[in-house]
């Protein structure tokens, strides 16, 4: 897992393979106001979502990891935690869905980080993430999660 703020990874975009650096920029370049939640196509190898939700406890939200894409959270507005575990430390709930791209946990929370707008976080196949975590108290976030086939 990665977790930065986009200005701060474009200024180190060599140090990242030819696709991260494409997603980097086309987050930068694309102007996401009044764009619709829900899914859009960019092209064979990316397509992102535009999530919108309220941040709720934890104990409400759930683990995921993916095999076939690479996850980046990209915060527009509103601030919430995401939960980071090594998938090897979580219990497998729900076995990969080809499908869905996704294989569901469960497990403790025991590391978390704040992204607020601005803020990237980057998740590959081996991270187990949570997201929608409230951070000091329950708020609206309205993101971009960009997914990178690998």
């Amino acid at each position: 897992m990665i977790v930065d703020t986009l200005d701060h990874l474009l200024e180190n975009e060599a140090a990242y393979g030819d696709k991260i650096q494409r997603g980097l920029q086309f987050l930068k370049n694309t102007d996401f106001t009044g764009q619709a939640a829900g899914r859009h196509n960019v092209d064979e190898e990316m397509f992102y979502f535009i999530n919108e939700y309220e941040t709720k406890e934890a104990a409400d939200c759930f683990w995921e990891a993916h095999r076939v894409n690479l996850d980046l959270h990209y915060i527009l507005e509103g601030t919430e935690r995401i939960g980071y575990s090594a998938i090897e430390r979580l219990d497998v709930r729900d076995e990969y869905s080809a499908e869905k791209d996704a294989v569901f946990f469960t497990g403790v929370v025991e590391s978390a980080v704040a992204a607020s707008p601005g803020d990237l976080v980057i998740c590959y196949p081996q991270d187990g993430h949570m997201t929608g975590i409230e951070a000091k108290q329950k708020e609206a976030v309205r993101k971009v999660v960009l997914k990178i086939k690998i």
